[in-house]
């Protein structure tokens, strides 16, 4: 599997959590009342003793979840909405610093019953997850498992048997759809990963995957859109923030590039490509020692990157260039010195 499939599926499949190094933790698992895993449910933790704390974060595949490193104090733990009945439990690790909760969710039948889910960027489930059929479920996690063993043609089959089985099955269509752009068969990814967003509107990962395919396509009009709005359910997403620079580049917008992909390196200051699109802003405003900073910034990060070919030959360039003009400076500089 390719450097994109391994970080895009973890993005798809894990679920991380940054907090202060307090040192207590909660953690725990989520399941229906059938007995199966619930994956990506939002859960809530508040305290309004300690500066009005509030923490989220969602269950991953298998339905654990884990708020780590949080003050010693009482909690109070909730899952509203999602078609599912409220879940409201009070926590307290003031002394023991760690608890560890056992969650069954039922659905909401009610007259009043919330079938959509709450607001917020990892608000991706709803009612419609629970409603998968076990078989479903099972096809696409063998697709999943397939995937992860770099089976093209395995994990597509598995994606389709779940989506037969459950044709809402919005995450089959996003990882069929990721497979196909992997595979470099973006036409056929681009219908898949719009059927996700489609289905899930809040799917923010499908957004984001659609417009890298749509920058791959050099249909950057479309892929802005597409980069916007999951930029909108997701706003610090440094890859959200990447891709959307590089259509607005493509696009001729360079005033609306640089800010995205300056924010990109502040989110994940690794990220080499956006180093390329800074440098390319600043050779537009005339500024070649800061272009050449960024390009070797690049080649530092990613000496065999996509771009490096290109990349050292534009620090060659510069280097000569800032060169033949350091010297005229030079000779003046001691014309000057010699008429003292």
């Amino acid at each position: 599997m390719s450097a994109f499939a391994r970080a895009f599926t973890l993005s798809l499949l894990l679920t991380a959590t940054s907090a202060p190094s307090w040192g207590g933790f909660i953690r725990g698992v989520v399941h229906y009342d059938d007995g199966r895993p619930a994956d990506h449910v939002i859960l809530r933790l508040r305290n309004d003793l300690v500066t009005a704390y509030q923490a989220e974060t969602s269950t991953d595949i298998q339905g654990k979840f884990d708020f780590d490193g949080v003050p010693n104090s009482t909690f109070h733990l909730t899952i509203e909405g999602q078609g599912f009945q409220p879940y409201d439990s009070f926590i307290d690790i003031s002394m023991s610093k760690m608890a560890y909760e056992m969650i069954t969710l039922r659905l909401d039948k009610g007259p009043g019953a919330k079938d959509v889910p709450p607001e917020g960027p990892k608000s991706t489930l709803n009612a419609r997850i629970a409603q998968i059929p076990p078989e479903a479920h099972k096809e696409f996690d063998l697709g999943k498992a397939r995937m992860q063993a770099n089976d093209t043609p395995g994990s597509l089959q598995h994606f389709q048997k779940a989506i037969d089985l459950y044709p809402n099955y919005a995450e089959a269509y996003q990882l069929m759809g990721v497979v196909n752009l992997e595979t470099g068969k973006f036409a056929d990814a681009e219908p898949q990963l719009a059927k996700a967003t489609e289905i899930e509107p809040k799917l923010t990962t499908a957004f984001f995957a659609l417009g890298i395919c749509r920058n791959q396509m050099a249909k950057y009009a479309e892929a802005e859109i597409a980069l916007a709005r999951g930029l909108e359910l997701d706003p610090n997403s440094p890859d959200g923030h990447y891709h959307i620079a590089e259509a607005y580049w493509n696009l001729g917008r360079f005033d609306d590039s640089e800010p995205h992909a300056r924010k990109a390196l502040a989110l994940k200051v690794d990220m080499a490509p956006a180093h390329v699109l800074i440098g390319n802003a600043m050779l537009r405003k005339h500024d070649a020692p800061g272009a050449l900073k960024q390009f070797k910034e690049y080649l530092r990060l990613a000496p065999r990157g996509e771009f490096a070919p290109a990349t050292k030959a534009a620090v060659d360039r510069l280097e000569k260039g800032l060169a033949l003009t350091a010297k005229p400076r030079a000779a003046e500089n001691s014309v000057n010195r010699e008429s003292y």
